[in-house]
């Protein structure tokens, strides 16, 4: 460590001569008839990068520095590292850093006045880009030595623990040994018996504790099963359970007929002819319908609808639409009727016997 530190030190002191040497003036001979062009444009973009450059790398120098120390001072460090030997090995981070801190190019020039017209205001020769290479190369060097450092140092602060052995626990052999109550091969001489057939001796085990548990679940069970279903009747048996069920999906199947009834229109609309339905049609009819196709459907205002003659059909499905939507002077019934109830008072118009009454409308249609 000590080895490393000292050449590392005496490497930055050399570069820093170099550097401050090459900055010295120097007489330049110029030959009368040379075109010189700056680029002092393009090195001052440069400049400014190299130099947010350098400021990104001192922040990663000082961060790392920074956990070093904390590192160092942390009761997690081991007993026996002295200050003294965290100085020394600290001593180089803090000149390398303090080197690129104060390190400056001696060859930037600034103008006077009047000059710089058409120029940068700060003048950057190519050597101070040079240079600002040179210090990021140094900090980047300082950036992996403090991050070797530090993984030395973690490494010295790790203790040791010793690895505690595993406790073998024979889960496997424990529970075996609970639930069936075995006796171990070598001991089995205690629990031979005295008869034998052909060479052959018993064994006095007992029973297995799972199998007694078992049959004690089992007497419990039964003793519940009977209680509940055949003393005190809580559940119902298989016949009064299945009855429950059927007549439950029958009432599903009634209310999903009601709910599909409502979904007649004028396309599947079908002809009615139970008692039930053409009464509550003659019903409807009587309420809806008299004003105008008077009482046993002879016509007055509207047609008569127990002859031949038929303006939009005699079908149940067409006489379902016209008093659903109206039409020709007959106002819409699909605000005042349900679907049932239009196909009702359908079906009942049209069982309706023949009257005269108004002269007839529409063309001859036999049914």
């Amino acid at each position: 460590m000590k080895t490393n530190n000292l050449l590392l030190l005496a490497l930055f002191m050399l570069l820093g001569h170099s550097y401050i040497n090459a900055q010295e003036p120097i007489a330049e001979v110029v030959k009368p008839d040379a075109n010189l062009v700056a680029y002092y444009s393009e090195n001052l973009t440069v400049f400014y990068g190299l130099l947010f450059l350098t400021v990104i790398l001192l922040i990663a120098i000082v961060v790392l520095s920074n956990s070093i120390v904390t590192l160092v001072k942390s009761t997690y460090f081991k007993e026996g590292v002295s200050q003294k030997n965290q100085n020394k090995t600290l001593l180089p981070i803090l000149i390398i850093a303090s080197l690129a801190v104060t390190g400056k190019s001696y060859a930037l020039d600034f103008m006077g006045d009047g000059e710089g017209i058409g120029l940068p205001w700060l003048l950057v020769e190519t050597s101070d880009l040079y240079a600002l290479v040179v210090i990021d190369l140094i900090l980047v060097a300082v950036i992996l030595y403090i991050k070797k450092l530090f993984n030395q140092l973690l490494k010295l602060a790790e203790k040791e623990v010793p690895k505690e052995k595993p406790i073998k626990v024979e889960t496997f052999k424990k529970i075996n040994a609970i639930l069936t109550d075995s006796v171990a091969i070598e001991d089995e001489h205690e629990i031979m018996l005295e008869h034998e057939y052909d060479g052959i001796r018993e064994l006095d085990n007992n029973l297995p504790p799972w199998w007694v548990w078992g049959f004690w679940f089992s007497i419990f069970f039964g003793i519940g099963y009977l209680l509940n279903y055949h003393v005190f009747g809580t559940s119902d048996l298989q016949i009064k359970a299945y009855e429950k069920e059927m007549a439950a999906a029958q009432e599903e199947i009634a209310a999903y007929r009601t709910k599909m009834k409502m979904n007649v229109d004028e396309t599947n609309a079908t002809l009615l002819t139970s008692d039930a339905d053409l009464s509550s049609g003659k019903s409807i009819y009587s309420k809806h319908c008299v004003t105008c196709h008077k009482t046993d459907g002879e016509g007055e205002v509207g047609p008569n609808l127990t002859d031949k003659y038929w303006i939009t059909g005699f079908d149940i499905k067409q006489v379902f639409g016209k008093i659903k939507k109206g039409g020709n002077g007959m106002p819409d019934h699909q605000s005042k009727l349900n679907p049932i109830e239009i196909q009702q008072v359908a079906s009942y118009i049209l069982s309706l016997p023949y009257k005269a009454g108004k002269a007839p409308e529409g063309k001859i249609m036999e049914k």
